[in-house]
């Protein structure tokens, strides 16, 4: 069981190194689009939902190999009240992350049939989530490190 959870871990942190840098990435290019010519804009404007959709990858894989470590490592949710607090707030956020990942999703087809106003409110969105990225990894070191 020693090396699938290895194998699950591996797959987990890819799951990060997918969604991270999409969001952060997602920030700059709003900056980059804002202050573009307007010949530019339809160019970089495709970057956005492109890096989305990898973060959102990364996020289902975040889930799959997450939950599926908590049965193979921790012996499944009949456990998760042993699990320490910062267990229970990292879920917590990464519940609330993925309804709002659902929100940036349907912004994009918002913004992609001309809505200004939702394409105004991704950058907002995108940045809550990207705390939300940050505070998660602090909650798993705290959890995993025997903080």
């Amino acid at each position: 069981m020693s090396i699938l959870n290895n194998i699950l871990f591996i797959l987990h942190l890819l799951g990060l190194a997918m969604g991270l840098p999409a969001s952060f990435g997602n920030m700059v290019m709003a900056g980059l689009i804002a202050k573009a010519a307007p010949g530019e804009k339809p160019v970089l404007g495709r970057f956005p939902p492109a890096t989305t959709g990898v973060g959102a990858s990364g996020l289902a894989l975040l889930w799959i190999t997450g939950l599926t470590m908590l049965f193979t490592r921790w012996g499944g949710f009949a456990n998760l009240g042993n699990m320490p607090w910062t267990f229970h707030l990292k879920l917590t956020l990464v519940v609330i992350l993925s309804g709002l990942i659902g929100y940036i999703q349907t912004l994009l087809k918002r913004m992609q049939k001309g809505d200004a106003a939702a394409a105004a409110t991704i950058p907002t969105v995108g940045r809550v989530a990207f705390i939300l990225v940050l505070a998660i990894v602090t909650c798993a070191v705290f959890t995993f490190s025997g903080f």
